[in-house]
C-alpha cells in the first residue's frame, strides 16, 4: 500500500463542543492522523479505538510500513475497548497482550480464523462465521463498530463479539460497503448461525 498525502493531525481542539458528551465514540486512525490522547476529550460516553493506524508509518517512497507503538497510559485508562488485527501487530505481540490487560475489553481479530477476546485480562476465543470472501477491506472496522454498539446495548462482551464476527463476515461477502448488514440482516444471520451451531 502506498500513500501520496496524509491528513493533518486531529487533536482535542478539533472536536466540536457538542460532540464531547457523545454516548459512543470510535477512534479509528488510518495513518497516525488521530492524536491518541483525543480519547480523554470525550467526557460521558464509551470510547473504543481501532488502533491499526497508530501502528503504521510511511517510508520515504510513500510505502506504508509497520512501526512500533506505545499507547499513552492516559488513553488506555479512558478506553472501554481496544481493537487490533493480527496483521497489525507483527513484532509487538507481547506488548499487545499487555495493552489488553489494561483495558476492560480488547479484541485481536484474525480474519476467517475468528479472533481473541480479552475481558478484564482473561482471554477467550471468538469463533468465526463461515463466509465467501469477496473483499475484506474494512471488515475490521465493521467488526469494531458492531462490537462497540452491541456492547453498549447488551453489556455482554461475548454477545457483542458474536455479533461483530457475524457482521464482519457478512461485510466481506460483497465489494466495498455493499454487504455491510443493517440491524435486520445482522439479527437474521445471528439467528441462522445459532441454529447451525445447535445442530452441530
Amino acid at each position: 500500500m502506498r500513500v501520496g498525502a496524509t491528513a493533518r493531525p486531529i487533536r482535542a481542539a478539533d472536536v466540536p463542543p457538542d460532540w464531547r458528551d457523545a454516548s459512543l465514540v470510535m477512534l479509528a486512525p488510518v495513518l497516525d492522523e488521530v492524536d491518541p490522547r483525543l480519547a480523554v476529550a470525550f467526557t460521558e460516553g464509551a470510547v473504543g479505538a481501532a488502533a491499526q493506524g497508530w501502528l503504521r508509518a510511511l517510508g520515504q517512497d510513500g510505502a506504508v510500513q509497520p512501526r512500533p507503538w506505545s499507547p499513552p497510559a492516559v488513553m488506555l485508562a479512558k478506553l472501554q475497548a481496544l481493537f487490533l488485527s493480527r496483521e497489525d501487530i507483527r513484532g509487538q505481540e507481547g506488548a499487545v497482550v499487555e495493552w489488553f490487560q489494561r483495558v476492560p475489553v480488547g479484541v485481536l481479530t484474525a480474519g476467517g480464523d475468528g479472533g481473541l477476546l480479552f475481558v478484564n485480562g482473561e482471554r477467550y476465543e471468538v469463533r468465526p462465521r463461515p463466509a465467501k470472501e469477496v473483499d475484506a477491506t474494512g471488515a475490521g472496522d465493521v467488526f469494531a463498530a458492531t462490537f462497540l454498539v452491541e456492547y453498549q446495548r447488551t453489556n455482554d462482551p461475548w454477545e457483542a463479539a458474536a455479533a461483530a464476527a457475524c457482521a464482519g463476515s457478512l461485510a466481506v461477502e460483497g465489494e466495498g460497503w455493499a454487504r455491510v448488514p443493517d440491524r435486520a440482516a445482522l439479527e437474521a444471520a445471528l439467528a441462522e448461525d445459532r441454529r447451525v451451531r445447535e445442530r452441530a
